[in-house]
């Protein structure tokens, strides 16, 4: 198993290094995706799918009507494991004006003893996993960490999200409960308006940190549409990104991440989390606006 899980990593790292190889010096912007996602989890494998799909068929098709140079590196499956992540990250080499994102769909938790640490630790055990506190401890990365890494690597947008849970040490983030007229709505469809998506993706240097939940809280996933917050931010980003420039308030990154984090809140709270409680679940980010291009 450890075998093929390497073989079948290292052809997906050698394409994608060849890609940027062949693209480095092209002048048009890079977009990076690096998704990272539990996928053979039994209990929320279905949702961590769904989360690829939407996250993936929204940055691809950004940047084929962006003209940007798209690169995707996903890390799911018997690939998944704390090795390959570190690997994908450190084989990033994006050029002054490119964009990374790095998404994880997966567990997460929050050590008691790390009061100070905001954002979750994610879960990278490789499947069969085992449960004792060596091998969780051995085999997790902070979501704070894993975002200086990739800012480190010097592109120009960084966007760094982690869809996991952030309490103590409780795998699970499949509830009972839901509103059934969410999982039957129809999706926005993705209409982009090229000058609003200059304003969100070209016109800014920063580095965005997102995680689902703040410390102390689950992060809801559904096995019909995903993570609650993936499918909250990945909608609300295709609502903005058809508006006109004038008809947006503010940096729109904040306004985005404000108003998924209160859906998601709001949707939260319609699932059964502990002893019938309610959900409520919410979103934490840091937006560090370094200047404007333009």
């Amino acid at each position: 198993m450890s075998g093929k899980r390497k073989d079948t990593f290292s052809l997906k790292k050698k394409k994608f290094t060849e890609q940027q190889q062949n693209l480095e010096k092209e002048p048009t912007t890079k977009l990076f995706l690096l998704i990272v996602a539990n996928t053979k989890d039994p209990e929320i494998g279905k949702g961590c799918r769904q989360d690829i799909k939407s996250i993936r068929q929204m940055f691809k098709k950004l940047s084929n009507h962006m003209k940007f140079d798209f690169l995707e590196l996903v890390v799911m499956g018997a690939d998944y494991s704390k090795k390959n992540v570190q690997e994908a990250i450190d084989t990033l080499i994006p050029g002054s004006n490119d964009i990374v994102v790095f998404y994880y769909s997966g567990h997460g938790f929050s050590y008691k003893k790390e009061k100070e640490k905001r954002y979750p630790q994610v879960d990278l055990r490789s499947h069969p996993a085992s449960n004792k506190i060596a091998a969780i401890n051995e085999n997790t990365h902070n979501l704070a960490t894993l975002f200086e890494s990739v800012k480190s690597k010097g592109a120009r947008l960084n966007i760094v999200i982690g869809d996991c849970c952030n309490n103590t040490i409780k795998f699970k983030r499949n509830f009972k409960g839901g509103d059934e007229k969410i999982r039957l709505m129809k999706r926005p469809k993705m209409i982009i308006n090229k000058k609003m998506c200059e304003t969100i993706f070209c016109d800014y240097t920063a580095s965005i940190l997102v995680a689902a939940a703040d410390k102390g809280q689950y992060a809801v996933s559904d096995d019909k549409i995903g993570s609650i917050f993936t499918f909250n931010f990945t909608n609300n980003l295709k609502i903005l990104m058809k508006k006109s420039v004038g008809d947006n308030d503010g940096l729109p990154w904040t306004k985005l991440l404000e108003e998924t984090k209160a859906e998601t809140h709001a949707l939260s709270k319609t699932y059964e989390i502990e002893n019938g409680k309610p959900g409520n679940q919410k979103a934490i980010f840091d937006i560090q606006f370094k200047q404007t291009l333009y």
